[in-house]
């Protein structure tokens, strides 16, 4: 039986809703409350303990406070039911998928939805995901992460080993969101203490995006070490990205990726940082973000919106930094690769997801150092 958890909110310079939430696993688990900076880190741990850690940075300050933890939960009674998946084919042990995935409104109601219209929601959704090897997950509703833990639940049932970590609710309103990230164990690990939510005390973004490290599980040989990466999770008022929009929030995502950048590379010497989400943009839109020098969208203006009509995802890296991109991305399309409707495909949900592969192991970088440092100072 699990312990009950409280989501820990840091505080705003404006008001937001606070929220709770019952976080159960198979392993039980105990909070940690992580603070960056000069700071103290404390928490109870014990054996068989599982955890996963979300804190605050701020734009202006790199500070940060604390936030949530989550783990799955195992959801009874339910049957995993195949979906066949062509254009990926078998992992390989070279290269890793990452993938974006807006599950539109992805909260209680969904998240407890088998078969509907012919349509097995959850199955098809959990089929899905555990494509990937990683996929930011953006529009969790609900206040908490019981829709992620169902989630991850359903795929582990079919003998996966999926893990997710879950951000705290965000937004101006009450109809706040959470942001997830959910990885295959068996490819993937999440590098400790390194998930935190972004901190706007000028309040420049509606929902802060969310940040995590990870590093591909593979076995180090000819002096090649695995992949190491920082995402950054993105979602974006769409009313907050028009070209007449007061404060464009595609133009503070380049404070984003570029302070998010330095902070990781003076914490852990992290170079690789890749902003990926639903931005509400196409790549003709993406503003001041598309003039980081070397930075670009993988997919460029290829449509995501389930209907075929819009560019609203978005995979971002540098491509002087990030040379472990194969150059390999697309998107699952619900109605070609699973031949669904476009109203049995928009139950799922009203985009598509967009996935990119990268090399399992680090590729060397020519004078890396430097190229970050100039790419910095001329975003300053």
């Amino acid at each position: 039986m699990g312990l009950l958890s409280n989501l820990l909110q840091s505080s705003r310079s404006r008001s937001r809703k606070q929220s709770s939430s019952r976080a159960r696993s198979v392993l039980s688990y105990i909070p940690f409350v992580r603070w960056i900076g000069p700071s103290v880190s404390f928490a109870g741990i014990a054996a068989a303990l599982v955890m996963v850690v979300t804190g605050r940075i701020d734009l202006s300050a790199l500070d940060a406070g604390s936030d949530s933890v989550t783990t799955s939960e195992s959801v009874s009674g339910t049957a995993f039911q195949s979906v066949t998946l062509s254009p990926l084919g078998q992992r390989s042990t070279e290269t890793i998928r990452l993938a974006t995935f807006n599950i539109q409104m992805f909260g209680d109601k969904k998240s407890s939805t088998r078969v509907v219209e012919g349509v097995d929601v959850m199955g098809t959704l959990a089929q899905i995901v555990s494509q990937f090897d990683l996929v930011a997950i953006q529009e969790v509703r609900g206040g908490n992460s019981v829709p992620v833990e169902r989630l991850v639940a359903l795929i582990n049932s079919s003998g996966a080993r999926y893990t997710a970590t879950v951000s705290p609710p965000i937004g101006r309103t009450s109809q706040t969101e959470c942001y997830a990230y959910v990885w295959d164990q068996t490819r993937i690990q999440m590098i400790r203490d390194s998930a935190y939510v972004v901190q706007d005390n000028a309040d420049r973004m509606h929902r802060e995006p969310m940040v995590a490290s990870f590093q591909a599980i593979t076995v180090p040989r000819d002096g090649r070490k695995p992949f190491s990466f920082t995402m950054i999770n993105a979602h974006t008022d769409p009313d907050e990205v028009t070209p007449n929009a007061t404060s464009n929030e595609i133009n503070v995502l380049d404070d984003v990726f570029v302070r998010v950048r330095q902070f990781e590379y003076d914490r852990m010497g992290e170079e690789d940082c890749i902003l990926l989400g639903d931005l509400n943009v196409d790549a003709d839109h993406l503003q001041e973000l598309a003039m980081i020098p070397n930075v670009f969208s993988i997919a460029g203006n290829t449509l995501t919106n389930t209907r075929h009509s819009k560019t609203y995802d978005h995979i971002l890296i540098d491509r002087e930094m990030t040379r472990e991109y194969t150059g390999r991305f697309g998107v699952i399309d619900f109605q070609k690769d699973l031949g669904l409707t476009e109203d049995q495909a928009l139950l799922l949900s009203d985009h598509m997801p967009l996935w990119a592969e990268f090399s399992a192991y680090e590729i060397p970088q020519v004078d890396s150092v430097a190229t970050r440092n100039e790419s910095t100072q001329m975003n300053r």
